[in-house]
């Protein structure tokens, strides 16, 4: 559990390495992308280097083989969250969707999603379960929209059993927390 005194959850640690991951990144590039302090950030990257997922270097942070391994296994459950227009089906303007990999059993009305990313100052989550081809709300038998199931599916490679979570905010960067914290609900 990570002290709400440190002033970052879960989901920017994912975001934090996801971004490491790319290329090595320094403290002021994580403050602009996790839109978080400094402090918070410092806070961050110790705890990270002390749980031996990061190395600091010339060129900034990078991961070690233990972040690596972490990293691989989160990416066997989740897809990288991926920004997406579809406001026109959404409570807020900025979107983010993420893919659960084979977590529709998990879900029961995606209700528990949206009090996850509301708890992180989002608007909202809206939850879909993939099945035949097509999004379908969990608890329901009422399918997506078909056009927000053609944007969704160019974005993702979807399986039976996928579960599709749509982050919503005012801000790309909430939106994107939101869809983490949200997914991180079913693993």
């Amino acid at each position: 559990m990570i002290d709400k005194r440190a002033g970052y959850n879960e989901a920017h640690i994912i975001q934090a390495l996801f971004l490491i991951s790319q290329r090595p990144v320094g403290r002021m590039n994580l403050m602009g992308e996790l839109k978080l302090g400094e402090a918070s950030v410092k806070t961050l990257l110790k705890n990270l280097k002390d749980n031996g997922m990061i190395i600091s270097t010339r060129r900034g942070h990078e991961l070690t083989s233990k972040g690596k391994a972490f990293l691989t296994r989160i990416l066997k459950m989740l897809e990288k969250p991926k920004e997406i227009d579809i406001s026109d089906y959404t409570v807020s303007k900025e979107n983010y969707a993420i893919v659960v990999k084979k977590a529709s059993n998990k879900v029961k009305m995606g209700v528990e999603q949206r009090d996850e990313a509301i708890k992180v100052g989002a608007d909202g989550a809206t939850t879909f379960i993939f099945k035949s081809g097509k999004l379908w709300f969990p608890g329901t038998n009422e399918k997506a929209n078909e056009n927000l199931t053609e944007k969704v599916s160019k974005l993702f490679e979807l399986k039976d059993g996928d579960v599709v979570i749509i982050g919503s905010a005012k801000n790309k960067y909430k939106a994107r927390e939101a869809a983490i914290m949200a997914a991180l609900s079913l693993l």
